[in-house]
């Protein structure tokens, strides 16, 4: 970081940078509270070079990358290995807290909630409302194979504003070609005041909500998130395919950041003669409806995909240990 604000990477091993990083220094505190798709769509950020890349080195300099304690893999698959197993992911309404931390977060245990949602202006996210209020909003929407690239700093970008996005949404996909995806873009300051957080999920653990809007047809693959989560529906529908944290064993998972596994295999389209133990796994499906919120413990693999076009809002817990890992080990 120069004294007028720009950073850039200067010749090395290499004859030439092949990643460039600027910004003005009033803009880093916003890079530290996780704003990167944000401010590179403001054109507030600029890279030259591998986009994917330099969003995602961007990202690393925020303090969702900075947490101050480390997941245990170990202890979060026997966490929920104690539980029964589990043949349907319950539906109710939010209990007390208590009840919440002891029955379904230090139990390691999902659980959609019908009720949480329903306390939020979701007539105002509706997508013309969204167009009319926020349509200025820029975005930054993942186009070409999001799949491939998913958990990878290789994604492909494209910049625009909400309203040219939602245009998008109404034409008719393209046969064969998955359809753009504004996913995991943290929303829009203007949109927060629509928005509440979970009682289990207060902005000093978890930060910003991000936001997935898009088509019917988009997908994030099969994963887990080494945090809890929760997955609120706003309008549209989502099906989900989850797997219990012991089954990582069945579901070749890989690795390259602190926080998220991957997993190689497709659930919907498994080929068992390059995945063979994925015979074994047992996932548990789900479909969550417009206006409830999905809790997904730390640990919990899973799949989505959007039946119709849909607007989900995710909170992540980011600032503390999974509350399964505060549970100490069995004996």
């Amino acid at each position: 970081m120069t004294r007028q604000g720009a950073s850039e990477i200067r010749p090395g091993q290499h004859e030439q940078a092949s990643l460039r990083l600027s910004l003005e220094p009033a803009d880093y505190l916003e890079v530290l509270a996780g704003q990167v798709t944000q401010l590179y769509a403001s054109g507030r950020i600029k890279i030259e070079g591998d986009l994917g890349l330099g969003l995602s080195l961007a990202r690393m300099l925020s303090t969702q990358a900075m947490a101050d304690w480390s997941p245990d893999r170990d202890l979060l698959e026997e966490v929920s290995a104690r539980g029964a197993p589990l043949e349907r992911i319950e539906r109710r309404d939010m209990p007390a807290q208590a009840v919440f931390m002891k029955e379904y977060a230090q139990a390691s245990r999902p659980v959609i909630l019908v009720d949480v949602v329903k306390t939020w202006d979701v007539h105002a996210l509706s997508p013309r409302r969204l167009r009319a209020e926020f349509g200025s909003v820029r975005v930054v929407p993942r186009v070409g194979d999001y799949v491939a690239a998913a958990f990878t700093p290789h994604h492909t970008y494209a910049q625009m504003s909400l309203a040219e996005y939602l245009d998008m949404l109404d034409a008719a996909p393209e046969q064969g070609i998955l359809p753009p995806y504004l996913g995991n873009n943290a929303v829009p300051e203007g949109l927060l005041a629509y928005i509440q957080y979970p009682p289990f999920f207060v902005p000093r653990t978890c930060g910003r909500p991000n936001m997935w809007l898009g088509p019917a047809g988009t997908i994030t693959p099969l994963h887990r998130d080494l945090v809890d989560n929760a997955l609120a529906q706003v309008f549209g529908r989502k099906r989900l395919m989850l797997f219990p944290p012991g089954q990582s064993k069945f579901l070749y998972t890989w690795s390259n950041s602190k926080l998220v596994d991957g997993a190689r295999v497709d659930p919907d389209h498994p080929d068992l003669e390059q995945f063979p133990l994925f015979a074994r796994a047992r996932g548990i499906p789900c479909t969550l409806e417009p206006g409830e919120m999905l809790f997904i413990p730390a640990g919990w693999f899973h799949k989505v995909c959007s039946l119709t076009p849909s607007l989900s809002i995710s909170f992540f817990k980011l600032y503390e240990p999974p509350a399964a890992m505060t549970l100490p080990a069995a004996t």
